[in-house]
């Protein structure tokens, strides 16, 4: 078994609650805090700001939550069996994420429902965990996929171009 298992290419009915999936790490940048903040509009002091930032309980600027989470998300790389996200309920921050932290993802299935004969509802609790093993940041993540095979088989058919010689 390998430690680092961070592709669901499984459809929902194949997918079984209590599955976990891991990421390797990645390191957050001061760039890609500043870039955050650029296309986020988000340039709170605590992450924008030193002279503010060192006078906080924390005595440093942090890294935006959102950012974190965007960044687990795509530790975990979701194959074509996903259609649409459903919602991301009980998120909480647990604990700081400096500048220069490694996030690792760990995703856990959770939950499983029917929602009709053709789609299926999967929750995830969706982990970030830093280089200290300390889970930072935590949220039930509820993805709308494609419940068998043979039509996650059919949708990747038709979406691919016929090849020409």
């Amino acid at each position: 078994m390998s430690l680092i298992n961070n592709r669901i290419d499984q459809t929902c009915d194949e997918l079984e609650v209590g599955q976990i999936f891991r990421s390797g790490g990645r390191t957050v940048t001061e760039t890609d805090v500043v870039n955050f903040c650029a296309l986020t509009g988000n340039w709170i002091e605590i992450h924008s700001n030193t002279h503010y930032a060192v006078r906080t309980r924390f005595g440093r600027r942090l890294v935006q939550g959102s950012l974190t989470y965007a960044i687990v998300t795509g530790l975990i790389q979701f194959g074509l069996g996903i259609q649409a996200n459903y919602g991301i309920d009980n998120m909480r921050f647990l604990a700081p994420v400096d500048i220069g932290d490694t996030i690792y993802a760990v995703c856990e299935v959770i939950g499983k429902k029917e929602k009709d004969d053709k789609y299926g509802v999967i929750k995830f609790l969706m982990k970030a965990v830093n280089q200290d093993g300390v889970t930072v940041q935590q949220a039930e993540w509820s993805l709308l996929m494609l419940r068998r095979r043979e039509d996650l088989d059919a949708l990747i058919a038709a979406s691919l171009p016929d090849l020409k010689d």
